[in-house]
C-alpha cells in the first residue's frame, strides 16, 4: 500500500462510535417518545427529512419535535426534552471517549508527516460535544456536511477537504464504514479507498459486502490500516 500524502477521515463508526442504549444507561429514543422506532429512525437518520445534515435545522430540540410530530402530534414537549438530552448524552460519550488506540494511529500519522481531515455527514445536533473531543486537536481540517450544506458522496464535500490541506486527491486517500455511500464519492475524486469494518461488523454485518464495491483496501479499524501503512 503507497504511502499517502495526507489521509481524510469519516467520523462515526470509523474514528469514533456512539453506544447504543442499553450500553449506555439511556432508553431508546422512540421509547422516550412513544413513537415507531423504525419510522422514526427513518426519518430522523436514514431520510433526513429535515436536512439536519445539511444544515437546514440546527436547533435539536426543533428538530425532535418536527420529525416526532411528524409520527404522533401529541408528544408531549417534555418527552422530547428527555429525548434530545439522552441523545445528547449518547453523542457525548462517542465524541469525547474516544478509544486510546485510534488517537496513537491519529498521532502517529501527523509524527509521519501525513496531513489528515475530517469529512463527517453531520447535523449541528450530532456534534454539538465535538469542542470536547481529543479528535479535533489531532487533525488539520474538519469538514461537517451540515456546515457546508453538501452531504456524501458529492465529491464537493471531499474537494473542499482536500482543498483545506493543500492536497491533490491522487496524493490522498479515504478511510471510512462505508456509510453515505461515502467511498464511492471519494473515489470519484481520484483519491484511494480504506474500508473499516469493526463496528460496521457490530451493527450491521449484512451491509458489509456492498460496502466493498469501491473501495481499494479492508481493515478492521483505523489501527490496523495506520499499523498497515508501515510508519517508522
Amino acid at each position: 500500500m503507497p504511502r499517502p500524502t495526507a489521509v481524510l477521515f469519516d467520523l462515526f463508526h470509523t474514528l469514533a462510535s456512539v453506544p447504543p442504549p442499553g450500553l449506555s444507561g439511556e432508553i431508546p429514543i422512540p421509547e422516550i417518545l412513544g413513537v415507531c422506532e423504525t419510522e422514526w429512525r427513518r426519518l430522523y437518520y436514514d431520510d433526513d427529512v429535515l436536512g439536519r445534515c445539511l444544515g437546514r435545522v440546527h436547533d435539536p430540540v426543533e428538530a425532535m419535535r418536527l420529525v416526532t410530530h411528524r409520527l404522533d402530534p401529541t408528544v408531549d414537549e417534555e418527552r422530547i426534552q428527555a429525548a434530545v438530552e439522552s441523545r445528547l448524552r449518547r453523542f457525548e460519550i462517542g465524541l469525547v471517549c474516544i478509544e486510546e488506540r485510534v488517537l496513537e494511529a491519529l498521532d502517529r500519522l501527523r509524527s509521519a508527516g501525513i496531513r489528515t481531515a475530517l469529512v463527517s455527514d453531520a447535523g449541528a445536533d450530532d456534534v454539538e460535544s465535538w469542542f470536547r473531543s481529543p479528535l479535533k486537536e489531532r487533525l488539520d481540517a474538519t469538514v461537517f456536511s451540515y456546515r457546508l450544506g453538501i452531504r456524501k458522496p458529492d465529491r464537493r464535500i471531499y474537494e473542499h477537504a482536500l482543498d483545506q490541506i493543500g492536497v491533490y486527491a491522487e496524493e490522498a486517500m479515504f478511510v471510512g464504514d462505508g456509510g453515505s455511500d461515502e467511498h464511492r464519492g471519494a473515489r470519484a475524486t481520484g483519491m484511494s479507498t480504506v474500508l473499516v469494518t469493526r463496528f460496521a461488523k457490530q451493527w450491521w454485518p449484512e451491509k458489509i459486502e456492498e460496502r466493498r464495491a469501491h473501495v481499494d483496501w479492508e481493515f478492521e479499524d483505523v489501527p490496523a490500516f495506520v499499523d498497515a501503512l508501515g510508519l517508522e
